[in-house]
C-alpha cells in the first residue's frame, strides 16, 4: 500500500487551491468548497487507503492483507434495509484539533452511509500529521474520496453549530432518482439557513453492502510503551458525537430506532476491544444519539 509523505500532500493540496483546479474557494453558492479529483486524494492521503481496505474486508472482497498488528474496530447504529429508508439525516461533531501520532492509524468518526446502496458515504476522517477533513467518498464511480473539505476556521463557520458542547455539522442524504440510483449528500450552512451540496452521484453501489451504518470507526495499532492503542492518547478529551439520526421512510423523516437501526457489533461494547481503556460509550437516545468520549 502506497505511503504518502505528509510534506508532499500539503505541497500539492496547495498547488491545486493556487491553480484553481480543485479549489476550495471556487465553489459557486449553495456548494460546499472543497477538493475534488486527484487533489482530493491527494488530500486524504494514505487514510483513504486504509478506508477503501476496510471497506473491501467488510464486503468479503479480496485485497492487501492488513497489517497483523493493527485492528480495525467500530461501533453504533446501522440502519436496516428492511426499514425501506431512501434518505438520511443526522448532525455529527467534529474535533478541529486531533490528529493521529501513528502513520498507520485513522479515525473516522463519525461516518455515515444511508441503507439501500447510497452512492455516498460521507466521512469525519483524521489521520497522521493532519487535521480533521470531511469526505465525499463516491461508492459508485471512482470508489475514492470525491471531495475533500478541511475542518479549518472556514468550515467550522459556516457549517457548524454548538451542540452538546462541541462543535458539529448536519448532513443529509438522500435518493434523488431510483432508476439510476442517484444520491445527494449535502451540508448545512448555518451562515445561509440552507443546504450547500457536497456531491452528487449515481450509478451501482460497489460497496455490495445492504444496510447502511452511522458509527465510530477505528483502524488502530497498539502502543507497546502503554499497552493503548496510539489513537487513546492523541484524542484523550475528545467527543465523538452523532445526534437527531433520522431516517427517511415513505417521504417522512423518522428517528433511529432500535429495531429500525440496531447497534453493531454490539449494544454494549467494551473498551478493552477498542485498545483504549479510558473509552467511554453512550447511547442518550436510543438509537438516534450516540457519543463516545475519550
Amino acid at each position: 500500500m502506497r505511503k504518502l509523505l505528509v510534506l508532499l500532500c500539503s505541497v500539492l493540496v496547495t498547488a491545486a487551491v493556487v491553480t484553481g483546479g480543485s479549489s476550495a474557494s471556487a465553489a459557486p453558492a449553495g456548494v460546499v468548497p472543497g477538493l475534488t479529483g486527484d487533489a482530493a486524494k491527494v488530500a486524504a492521503g494514505p487514510a483513504a487507503d486504509r478506508f477503501l481496505q476496510l471497506r473491501r474486508e467488510q464486503a468479503g472482497l479480496t485485497g492487501t492483507p492488513r497489517i497483523a498488528a493493527q485492528k480495525h474496530t467500530f461501533w453504533g447504529p446501522e440502519p436496516q434495509l428492511s426499514s425501506g429508508a431512501d434518505g438520511i439525516v443526522v448532525t455529527h461533531s467534529v474535533t478541529p484539533d486531533l490528529q493521529i501520532s501513528n502513520s498507520s492509524d485513522v479515525v473516522y468518526a463519525p461516518t455515515v452511509k444511508p441503507t439501500g446502496h447510497s452512492c455516498i458515504e460521507v466521512v469525519t476522517a483524521y489521520g497522521l500529521g493532519q487535521s480533521g477533513q470531511v469526505w465525499a467518498w463516491d461508492w459508485c464511480q471512482s470508489v475514492s474520496p470525491a471531495k475533500v473539505v478541511p475542518i479549518d476556521s472556514a468550515f467550522l463557520d459556516s457549517y457548524t453549530s454548538t451542540v452538546n458542547g462541541h462543535p458539529a455539522y448536519t448532513v443529509q442524504e438522500v435518493k434523488t432518482g431510483s432508476g439510476t440510483n442517484s444520491w445527494t449528500a449535502s451540508l448545512y450552512n448555518v451562515k445561509t439557513s440552507s443546504w450547500d451540496t457536497l456531491f452528487t452521484q449515481s450509478g451501482s453501489d460497489k460497496s455490495t453492502l445492504n444496510e447502511g451504518w452511522d458509527i465510530f470507526e477505528l483502524y488502530s495499532t497498539v502502543d507497546p510503551s502503554t499497552g493503548e492503542a496510539y489513537y487513546c492518547a492523541d484524542a484523550r478529551g475528545a467527543v465523538f458525537e452523532s445526534s437527531s439520526l433520522k431516517l427517511r421512510v415513505g417521504g417522512q423523516w423518522v428517528a433511529a430506532t432500535t429495531s429500525n437501526s440496531p447497534l453493531r457489533p454490539t449494544a454494549n461494547p467494551r473498551p478493552g476491544d477498542y485498545d483504549c481503556s479510558s473509552l467511554r460509550f453512550e447511547v442518550p437516545t436510543p438509537n438516534s444519539n450516540w457519543r463516545v468520549s475519550v
